[in-house]
């Protein structure tokens, strides 16, 4: 079996792979054009989504042939792979579930960080400036408050769970997700703004496809509670950024907490940078694990198996509605 990995960076803990899986036929390229080439006798293609572009996406359709037979993302999300062009015709995996456990800790640490008023405590700090009176009145708990969660995939069960950790009620925003025991209560993506009139904070974890282009907008902060708090640590275009702006200076939600913009890097220009209740990280929510690449490690050898056993593959990405599920068996 040859696969074919396509990566940018030279320490990217993915090439750990060809190590790892010996009996695989593996060749590293670093470019659309050595892609191109790899591909044409590869059963199998490893990539990421930071690397798709449509020039890859050409490559990849000048290259393939026949032999092709599975596609595997070493990332959670494949929007950009979507976009560039993927095969239809044969399984597309993702690693979704792989990173969960630390990009949840990053949502939490935002919220925290929202509640906490960490950017009041820093500038007072900065000031050399004792401000107990003032954040006596600021500052809140998130005790038995409710977290709305807009996606109930890998990383948005593992919010939850780390949530209810806190005490939280939860509740999810999905499109048809099974409830787990870290959730109260789970609402059809149609009643969202009425889920959101509740939310003491929104937490926005769901893959980015067609169906949640701008799924969040003016509508959705105008149902919010003044008090509220919104996190994105999924995608940037699934948010209306113009409509978060404005209900940021409108005052009709308490704050943002962002690690995704809707063009990347985001714009030196942009409002968001100066507002004292947003706080800005750069798209590092998955950054930082130790245990990452053990889950990616593991998904990868269970898909392995499967594919060669003929059986369903785990983290299927499914076109037709942007998902990717477990295998049933």
């Amino acid at each position: 079996m040859k696969a074919v990995m396509y990566t940018n960076r030279r320490a990217d803990r993915i090439l750990q792979f060809t190590s790892d899986f010996p009996d695989v036929d593996w060749a590293v390229v670093w470019s659309p054009e050595e892609f191109e080439n790899g591909v044409a006798d590869a059963d199998l293609v490893v990539l990421s989504n930071r690397i798709c572009t449509p020039e890859l996406g050409a490559a990849l359709a000048r290259g393939r042939t026949d032999r092709l037979r599975w596609v595997h993302f070493s990332s959670a999300g494949i929007e950009r792979g979507v976009n560039m062009g993927l095969p239809r015709d044969i399984p597309v995996t993702t690693s979704a579930r792989a990173k969960a456990p630390v990009c949840a800790e990053h949502a939490m640490m935002l919220l925290l960080a929202s509640s906490r008023r960490i950017w009041e405590i820093r500038e007072n700090q900065q000031r050399h400036y004792w401000a107990r009176n003032e954040l006596n009145f600021t500052m809140r708990s998130i005790e038995g408050q409710t977290l709305v969660l807009v996606g109930l995939g890998g990383i948005g069960a593992e919010v939850a769970r780390k949530a209810k950790s806190f005490d939280m009620r939860v509740v999810a925003v999905t499109r048809g997700a099974a409830p787990t025991p870290d959730v109260d209560d789970t609402v059809p993506r149609r009643r969202m703004c009425e889920a959101f009139a509740d939310a003491d904070a929104v937490i926005v974890a769901t893959a980015s496809d067609p169906s949640s282009f701008r799924l969040i907008g003016s509508d959705a902060f105008a149902a919010m509670k003044e008090t509220a708090y919104f996190i994105n640590i999924a995608r940037g275009e699934i948010v209306g950024e113009s409509a978060l702006i404005s209900a940021l200076r409108a005052g009709q939600i308490a704050g943002a907490a962002l690690d995704v913009a809707e063009d990347e890097p985001l714009d030196p220009k942009s409002p968001l940078w100066d507002m004292e209740n947003v706080i800005i990280t750069p798209h590092v929510s998955a950054a930082g694990s130790t245990n990452d690449y053990f889950r990616l490690r593991a998904l990868f050898a269970e898909n392995l198996n499967r594919f060669r056993a003929g059986r369903p593959l785990d983290n299927l990405y499914h076109f037709d509605d942007g998902r990717a599920l477990p295998a049933t068996n």
